[in-house]
């Protein structure tokens, strides 16, 4: 068994412009995400009756995960921006 040799109170300090220069770069990778992929889920539900059924529920299924990647990488975002604000303010 090891031993931790750490200590648990070490920190990496980041500079606060550089959480923000990250949290906008996450930002617009999400929204890019969520337009893209959404207007396309948009457009294959419009042209639905096009196609077959598996191929739209294949290609809904595809588009919907690209959304939910958006999502996550705004989730994110939202973090690193409320970390470089409560780093600012105390």
């Amino acid at each position: 068994m090891a031993a931790d040799v750490t200590d648990r109170h070490d920190t990496v300090v980041v500079p606060v412009r550089r959480h923000r220069r990250r949290a906008l770069l996450l930002a617009a990778l999400g929204a890019f995400q969520l337009w893209m992929w959404g207007t396309r889920l948009w457009n294959m539900l419009q042209e639905a009756g096009d196609f077959s059924a598996a191929f739209v529920g294949v290609h809904v299924a595809l588009f919907t995960t690209g959304v939910g990647a958006g999502i996550v990488l705004g989730v994110l975002a939202w973090r690193f921006w409320r970390e470089a604000t409560d780093a600012t303010s105390g």
